[in-house]
């Protein structure tokens, strides 16, 4: 069952490749911030303990993320993810770029992401759609970290609190 349940989810979101506009929730705007940084992986799982989902997350295999989101693995220092069955819309992925440049690829990637999400949602489950429009999508330096919870006020102050100076 979970082996469906991931294999649809892929097919449902594949499509979610292609470009789309900015996010306004972006911080940071990619600037260089050599000082700051984050273990993705252990912060990803702080995430999925400490926020409040619909739906239960499980962890890809990077090689699915990158195929899902239409990005260079040589791109990517680190990563975590958690998607949730597809029933709902909720996931966390975090991103250590090689770089900054490679970090604004993740970047566009995950804004291209979000807008795909709206429009698959808006016509499977609409309700869905609500909560993509909280989305949390913040970047810090190397660092990108996409959220959709069904507390996006609670997602939000836990990443930003970790992306402090």
């Amino acid at each position: 069952m979970r082996r469906i349940s991931i294999l649809m989810l892929c097919l449902l979101l594949c499509g979610g490749c292609g470009a789309g506009s900015p996010v306004a929730a972006v911080d940071g705007g990619g600037r260089q911030d050599t000082a700051f940084t984050m273990d993705v992986g252990a912060f990803g799982d702080r995430l999925y303990r400490e926020l409040e989902f619909r739906d239960q997350l499980e962890e890809l295999e990077p090689s699915v993320v990158y195929a899902l989101l239409g990005v260079d693995g040589g791109d990517v220092a680190a990563q975590k993810n958690y998607f949730s069955s597809g029933a709902t819309a909720e996931e966390i992925i975090l991103f250590q770029g090689v770089d900054a440049e490679a970090a604004g690829k993740l970047m566009k990637a995950l804004e291209a992401r979000l807008d795909y999400q709206k429009e698959v949602y808006a016509s499977y489950a609409p309700e869905e759609v609500n909560y993509l429009k909280r989305a949390i999508l913040l970047d810090k330096g190397a660092y990108v970290v996409f959220c959709v919870a069904a507390d996006a006020d609670a997602a939000r102050a836990v990443i930003e609190e970790a992306l402090k100076d």
